[in-house]
């Protein structure tokens, strides 16, 4: 028996698990009310990809009791990339490391064209792709869809490669969501006792650095080179 369970109350027909299902062990049969709903099969593997790549949380972990296991709101380490270089790829690695010990999600949110394989085969559990306009053009527009997509996902930190556009869009962001954001980092490490993240920046005018404690959740954090 599968250990993932639908919550058809919950489930809006996105179809999104059928896509981050890679073993077709879902599909959409009539609802109670006459709507498609998302039904499991029992080929399920129990590889849990589903669960996060439902934006309505419909896909939900049984225990071995029997029993739900609700997920917390507040879910996953996440990425945004502008694409699927090296360096975009080290960022997922990166995040994934650092959301296994603390049990939780990696997440994507993808700016690019294509090569979201290679994000997924980095430890991506979900790609959230928007398509930004003529070179990452029309940035309120790009700000109004990770909003919205920070809004929903509520990460525990959204991690953000150093560059022009990203210092940007991390600011806007910020703003718009009343966010903690720390620039200027260099390495990203667990503090499991708090289950929290610590984030190392570079004091100004010093070679000195200074250690931040994520306060606030989502945190985002502009990082120089993935470590």
């Amino acid at each position: 028996m599968p250990a993932v369970m639908v919550n058809t109350d919950r489930c809006n027909n996105s179809q999104t698990c059928l896509t981050a299902c890679p073993y077709n062990a879902i599909g959409m049969v009539d609802g109670p009310v006459g709507q498609p709903v998302a039904f499991i099969y029992d080929n399920c593997i129990d590889c849990m990809l589903c669960v996060p790549a439902c934006p309505a949380h419909a896909i939900q972990m049984v225990g071995a009791d029997g029993a739900v296991v609700e997920q917390e709101v507040h879910s996953g380490i996440w990425v945004l990339v502008f694409d699927s270089d090296p360096a975009s790829v080290a960022l997922v690695r990166q995040a994934k490391q650092l959301a296994t010990p603390l049990g939780t999600w990696t997440g994507v949110v993808f700016l690019g064209q294509g090569g979201e394989g290679a994000l997924q085969s980095a430890g991506a559990d979900v790609v959230v792709h928007h398509q930004p306009n003529q070179e990452h053009g029309d940035l309120e527009a790009l700000t109004d869809a990770v909003a919205e997509t920070i809004a929903e996902r509520q990460p525990e930190a959204l991690l953000l490669p150093e560059g022009p556009i990203a210092r940007e869009l991390a600011a806007r962001l910020a703003w718009r969501l009343q966010l903690g954001l720390v620039t200027d980092v260099y390495e990203v490490e667990n503090d499991l006792s708090e289950r929290r993240l610590l984030f190392h920046k570079w004091t100004m005018d010093s070679p000195v650095s200074a250690v931040v404690a994520t306060t606030t959740r989502p945190q985002l954090a502009l990082l120089s080179t993935p470590s």
